[in-house]
């Protein structure tokens, strides 16, 4: 499933882009690059209308399609789930905020948390231009994580690509905290890379102990099965447009975002799949096989012979991702 920007959001990022030099445009690309390599946080690396055009160009389209990936996944497993409210965290220009209004529509109450004063301001300008009226109506808060968390909480809370830029040594207190904020529904999305799948299980750990429901992506609460020093993490395709292309200097139609993420919920009467895959599947004329995190927590390579032809049908076009069920995966074309 592909997860591109809304039409009117994509032109609300093109009018403010528009608006900057495209030369100035992808020098501050690569300076806000080096920084985030460098471990700084968002607050230094966003720091000129350029450095905002350039987020918004080279990194809000492939974040917004993880984070919507990251969302499909959870609701699949909470379809009953409609929430009115939604508190994100480390909000950036909106980009969760975004994704979560484009599955559920509904969310009327809307608050986006963030210490950089331009990504807010960007937020808002982009809520305005889209036409996208629970953004217009948000409460946006100038504030650093540690301070926002009285008087806070929604019935969904995000915090997505956040936790890379905090501490190793607060992550838990911080998942903890934000966990007492959300009402039904917590979410966390993060780079799919070693360091974002460190830091997510800190989380896992962390809401497990205090004995939050663990919705996915794993579906058991045994210890992760993953052998180092391979990654649980999971990749969304999207589509780059004409922008994107030029600011990154890309050659391809198409980008690969990989990323992790954790769904923790209030209630535990949310759909239990017997297992996930962890990677892709591998077709070849005899067999199919891909990985398995299984629901009795264990790690398997599943193998599905060409001759089971029913069951080799049902699994032949499961994804990367899929939560499988005993008929087969749900959201197969």
């Amino acid at each position: 499933m592909s997860f591109c920007l809304p039409a009117p959001l994509a032109a609300a990022i093109e009018t403010l882009v528009a608006s900057q030099r495209h030369d100035e445009v992808v020098r501050r690309l690569a300076l806000v690059s080096t920084h985030y390599r460098q471990g700084r946080t968002s607050e230094v690396a966003i720091a000129t209308p350029a450095d905002v055009a350039a987020y918004l160009s080279a990194r809000m389209p492939a974040t917004y399609a993880a984070v919507c990936a990251a969302l499909s996944a959870t609701r699949e497993l909470m379809p009953d789930f409609s929430p009115l409210s939604l508190l994100d965290l480390c909000a950036g220009p909106g980009t969760a905020s975004f994704a979560a209004l484009s599955l559920w529509p509904e969310i009327s109450a809307l608050t986006l948390v963030d210490t950089n004063p331009r990504f807010l301001d960007a937020a808002r300008s982009l809520g305005e231009t889209s036409g996208v009226s629970a953004m217009r109506e948000a409460k946006f808060i100038r504030s650093n994580l540690a301070s926002a968390y009285d008087g806070l909480s929604a019935d969904v809370v995000m915090m997505s690509y956040a936790l890379v830029e905090l501490p190793l040594d607060e992550i838990a207190e911080h998942a903890r905290r934000a966990w007492e904020l959300s009402r039904e529904l917590l979410l966390f999305v993060e780079p799919g890379t070693p360091e974002g799948f460190r830091r997510i299980l800190i989380c896992r750990d962390a809401l497990i102990e205090k004995g939050a429901h663990l919705v996915a992506p794993c579906p058991h609460l045994e210890a992760c099965p993953m052998p180092q020093p391979a990654w649980c993490h999971f990749t969304q395709r999207l589509a780059r447009s004409r922008r994107h292309r030029l600011v990154k200097a890309a050659q391809t139609s198409y980008e690969d975002e990989p990323f992790i993420y954790l769904a923790f919920a209030r209630t535990v009467e949310t759909l239990r799949p017997r297992g996930r895959l962890v990677s892709r599947a591998r077709v070849s004329k005899a067999q199919l096989r891909f990985g398995l995190c299984r629901d009795d927590g264990h790690l398997v390579e599943e193998v599905v012979a060409r001759r089971d032809r029913e069951r080799f049908a049902r699994l032949r076009h499961a994804a990367w991702g899929d939560a499988l069920f005993p008929d087969g995966p749900r959201n197969e074309p």
